[in-house]
Protein backbone atom coordinates (compact mmCIF):
# COMPACT_ATOMS: atom_id res chain seq x y z
CA UNK A 1 0.00 0.00 0.00
CA UNK A 2 2.78 2.26 0.79
CA UNK A 3 4.33 2.32 -2.52
CA UNK A 4 1.21 2.19 -4.48
CA UNK A 5 0.61 4.58 -6.91
CA UNK A 6 -2.63 6.53 -6.67
CA UNK A 7 -4.12 8.55 -9.92
CA UNK A 8 -4.51 12.39 -8.80
CA UNK A 9 -7.93 13.03 -8.18
CA UNK A 10 -7.73 15.35 -10.86
CA UNK A 11 -7.19 12.49 -13.63
CA UNK A 12 -9.95 10.35 -12.31
CA UNK A 13 -13.18 10.97 -14.26
CA UNK A 14 -16.23 12.21 -12.06
CA UNK A 15 -19.79 11.93 -12.24
CA UNK A 16 -22.92 13.37 -10.22
CA UNK A 17 -24.87 10.17 -8.09
CA UNK A 18 -28.11 10.84 -6.24
CA UNK A 19 -27.34 10.14 -2.72
CA UNK A 20 -30.34 7.72 -2.47
CA UNK A 21 -28.70 5.71 -4.77
CA UNK A 22 -25.65 5.89 -3.04
CA UNK A 23 -27.02 5.71 0.73
CA UNK A 24 -29.90 4.37 2.50
CA UNK A 25 -31.09 7.39 4.34
CA UNK A 26 -33.31 6.89 7.44
CA UNK A 27 -34.08 9.07 10.38
CA UNK A 28 -32.32 7.81 13.75
CA UNK A 29 -33.79 4.84 15.79
CA UNK A 30 -32.07 6.26 19.01
CA UNK A 31 -33.30 9.99 19.01
CA UNK A 32 -33.53 11.09 22.94
CA UNK A 33 -34.14 14.28 23.99
CA UNK A 34 -30.94 14.92 26.12
CA UNK A 35 -33.66 15.09 29.62
CA UNK A 36 -34.69 12.06 29.40
CA UNK A 37 -31.18 9.81 28.83
CA UNK A 38 -31.27 7.27 31.65
CA UNK A 39 -28.81 8.58 34.00
CA UNK A 40 -25.11 7.47 34.56
CA UNK A 41 -22.18 7.86 32.64
CA UNK A 42 -21.36 4.90 29.82
CA UNK A 43 -19.20 4.39 27.18
CA UNK A 44 -21.52 4.67 24.07
CA UNK A 45 -21.85 8.12 22.34
CA UNK A 46 -24.54 10.38 22.47
CA UNK A 47 -24.94 12.27 18.70
CA UNK A 48 -26.27 15.21 18.80
CA UNK A 49 -26.30 18.66 15.95
CA UNK A 50 -23.32 20.26 17.84
CA UNK A 51 -20.36 20.46 15.19
CA UNK A 52 -17.80 19.99 17.50
CA UNK A 53 -16.28 16.60 18.49
CA UNK A 54 -17.74 14.09 16.04
CA UNK A 55 -21.40 15.33 17.44
CA UNK A 56 -20.68 13.83 20.37
CA UNK A 57 -22.38 15.67 22.91
CA UNK A 58 -21.26 13.14 25.67
CA UNK A 59 -21.24 9.11 26.90
CA UNK A 60 -23.77 7.84 28.17
CA UNK A 61 -25.30 4.25 29.52
CA UNK A 62 -27.23 1.39 27.61
CA UNK A 63 -30.69 3.46 27.08
CA UNK A 64 -34.01 1.41 26.93
CA UNK A 65 -33.97 2.87 23.48
CA UNK A 66 -32.07 0.93 21.10
CA UNK A 67 -29.02 2.25 19.33
CA UNK A 68 -28.01 3.10 15.86
CA UNK A 69 -25.37 1.08 14.70
CA UNK A 70 -21.96 1.84 13.48
CA UNK A 71 -19.83 2.58 10.64
CA UNK A 72 -22.45 5.39 9.19
CA UNK A 73 -22.53 8.82 8.62
CA UNK A 74 -24.92 11.16 10.43
CA UNK A 75 -25.93 14.26 9.13
CA UNK A 76 -27.51 17.06 11.90
CA UNK A 77 -30.59 18.62 9.75
CA UNK A 78 -30.77 21.98 12.06
CA UNK A 79 -27.01 22.39 11.77
CA UNK A 80 -26.07 20.89 8.83
CA UNK A 81 -22.86 18.54 10.42
CA UNK A 82 -21.64 15.55 9.25
CA UNK A 83 -19.82 12.74 11.33
CA UNK A 84 -18.31 9.37 10.19
CA UNK A 85 -19.58 7.38 13.45
CA UNK A 86 -17.15 4.21 13.98
CA UNK A 87 -19.23 3.10 16.96
CA UNK A 88 -22.60 2.17 18.20
CA UNK A 89 -24.26 5.37 19.02
CA UNK A 90 -27.31 7.07 20.06
CA UNK A 91 -28.48 10.00 19.02
CA UNK A 92 -30.49 13.39 19.96
CA UNK A 93 -33.49 14.65 17.80
CA UNK A 94 -33.29 15.77 13.81
CA UNK A 95 -30.34 13.40 12.88
CA UNK A 96 -30.19 11.51 9.66
CA UNK A 97 -28.06 7.88 9.48
CA UNK A 98 -26.29 7.57 6.13
CA UNK A 99 -25.47 3.42 5.46
CA UNK A 100 -24.06 1.73 3.21
CA UNK A 101 -22.33 -1.70 2.48
CA UNK A 102 -19.53 0.31 0.39
CA UNK A 103 -19.06 2.60 3.55
CA UNK A 104 -15.73 2.37 5.89
CA UNK A 105 -13.62 5.12 7.60
CA UNK A 106 -11.58 5.95 4.30
CA UNK A 107 -14.68 6.01 2.32
CA UNK A 108 -16.59 8.21 4.32
CA UNK A 109 -13.52 10.62 5.20
CA UNK A 110 -13.52 10.77 1.70
CA UNK A 111 -17.60 11.63 1.21
CA UNK A 112 -18.13 13.36 4.16
CA UNK A 113 -16.26 16.33 2.95
CA UNK A 114 -18.83 16.62 0.04
CA UNK A 115 -21.61 16.20 2.02
CA UNK A 116 -20.79 19.01 4.12
CA UNK A 117 -20.56 21.16 0.87
CA UNK A 118 -23.72 20.15 -0.08
CA UNK A 119 -25.37 20.51 2.81
CA UNK A 120 -24.48 24.71 2.35
CA UNK A 121 -27.73 24.78 0.75
CA UNK A 122 -29.67 24.52 4.11
CA UNK A 123 -30.49 26.53 6.56
CA UNK A 124 -32.54 26.56 9.73
CA UNK A 125 -36.38 27.37 8.90
CA UNK A 126 -37.78 27.22 5.71
CA UNK A 127 -34.91 25.76 3.81
CA UNK A 128 -34.11 23.20 5.88
CA UNK A 129 -32.60 19.76 4.96
CA UNK A 130 -35.26 17.17 5.52
CA UNK A 131 -35.13 13.52 4.42
CA UNK A 132 -36.56 14.01 0.96
CA UNK A 133 -34.11 17.21 0.13
CA UNK A 134 -31.11 14.76 1.06
CA UNK A 135 -32.25 11.88 -1.04
CA UNK A 136 -32.70 14.37 -3.84
CA UNK A 137 -28.82 15.88 -3.13
CA UNK A 138 -26.37 14.90 -6.05
CA UNK A 139 -22.20 14.80 -5.15
CA UNK A 140 -19.79 14.01 -7.60
CA UNK A 141 -17.88 10.87 -7.45
CA UNK A 142 -14.67 9.28 -8.91
CA UNK A 143 -16.12 6.57 -11.37
CA UNK A 144 -14.61 3.12 -12.43
CA UNK A 145 -14.24 1.62 -15.98
CA UNK A 146 -18.19 0.58 -15.57
CA UNK A 147 -19.35 4.21 -14.85
CA UNK A 148 -19.88 3.24 -11.32
CA UNK A 149 -18.53 5.23 -7.67
CA UNK A 150 -14.77 3.62 -7.58
CA UNK A 151 -15.69 3.00 -3.81
CA UNK A 152 -11.89 1.45 -4.05
CA UNK A 153 -9.87 4.42 -5.56
CA UNK A 154 -11.85 6.46 -2.48
CA UNK A 155 -10.58 4.10 -0.03
CA UNK A 156 -6.85 3.67 -1.26
CA UNK A 157 -6.87 7.56 -2.03
CA UNK A 158 -7.96 7.99 1.71
CA UNK A 159 -5.50 5.58 3.31
CA UNK A 160 -2.48 7.57 1.08
CA UNK A 161 -3.46 10.65 2.44
CA UNK A 162 -3.36 9.11 5.91
CA UNK A 163 -0.01 7.50 5.53
CA UNK A 164 1.29 10.74 4.34
CA UNK A 165 0.27 12.87 7.08
CA UNK A 166 1.41 10.15 9.65
CA UNK A 167 4.94 10.03 7.70
CA UNK A 168 5.06 13.23 8.20
CA UNK A 169 4.44 13.54 12.02
CA UNK A 170 5.95 10.81 12.97
CA UNK A 171 9.29 9.93 11.07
Amino acid sequence: MNNEVIVPAEQKTWKAFLLKNLFEIKATKSGIDKSKLKSGVGKIPYVTRTDRNNGWDAFVCEQVTKFDNKNVLTVGLDTQTVFYQPTNFYTGQNIQVFSSTNLNKYVAMFIAPLLKIQMQKFNWGSNGATLSRLKALKIMLPVDENGDPDWEYMEKYMRRQENLLLRKYFL
